[in-house]
């Protein structure tokens, strides 16, 4: 009976997986198939309007969790924006997609939002998705003034119930001194969820935005982990280069 039971769970735990890819199959068919169509209908006619401009951007960063690239676009639809990026870290990869808007829009002032859902797999097993990302962004650009949010939710438990879930935060406002380089603080935090949880990390110091040429941008952070182990001096950070067009 305990076998059978076994099998039914194992069972479950596989559709439930093959369930969520083919959810976000479905939610990028259908995202690929109204640009397709959109496309298609904005090129009938001998005065249609130009495409939208496709934004994108590059990311290689270098922290605690080693080398890893990001690579993202957004497409135009209305006032709101589609957006979606990969994470590429040695034999783990990550694919997010979301909706961006803006909040407040002003001359000053602009609030915008990004809530995304992601899925993560980890290539050196076939065993399906390894975790699932739902996360939010806040972008703040306000003249001199630029702050960035970023609150991410690792939820590993629904594949794995040996594992634990976690939340990261990161925030940071930089002041632009002139055209090349802006400075300001940032935190980070890491909060380990359930039974055997708790704050894994909690860290804060300074951050330069360097221009590195035109729509380029090395960062630089340099903070202060409070939950260092003994003998270590706390110190730590993170570089990351960034290309957008």
């Amino acid at each position: 009976m305990k076998n059978c039971l076994a099998c039914y769970l194992q069972m479950f735990n596989n559709v439930f997986r093959l369930t969520i890819v083919l959810g976000l199959i479905c939610m990028l068919s259908i995202a690929n198939l109204s640009t397709a169509f959109a496309d298609s209908h904005e090129a009938e006619g001998e005065k249609a309007e130009e495409k939208p401009n496709i934004s994108g951007w590059f990311q290689v960063d270098v922290d605690s969790l080693g080398t890893y690239f990001l690579i993202g676009a957004s497409h135009p639809l209305g006032g709101v924006s589609l957006d979606s990026n990969i994470y590429v870290n040695d034999h783990f990869g990550e694919f997010d997609i979301g909706v961006s808007f803006p909040v407040v829009k002003s001359d000053n002032l602009t609030l915008i939002l990004l809530p995304m859902l992601g899925v993560g797999f980890d290539y050196t097993t076939a065993d399906g998705p390894d975790a699932l990302f739902p996360q939010i962004f806040a972008f703040l650009p306000a003249g001199k003034i630029y702050g960035f949010h970023w609150t991410i939710n690792t939820l590993a438990s629904i594949f794995d119930d040996q594992r634990l879930n976690e939340l990261y935060n990161r925030t940071y406002f930089t002041y632009a001194l002139n055209d090349t380089v802006a400075v300001g603080p940032q935190f980070e935090s890491v909060l380990g969820l359930g039974d055997g949880g708790g704050l894994w990390a909690l860290n804060f110091g300074g951050r330069v935005n360097i221009g590195y040429g035109q729509n380029n941008t090395l960062g630089l952070y340099l903070g202060y982990e409070t939950k260092k182990e003994e003998g270590e001096t706390g110190l730590t950070g993170r570089m990351n280069f960034t290309r957008t067009w």
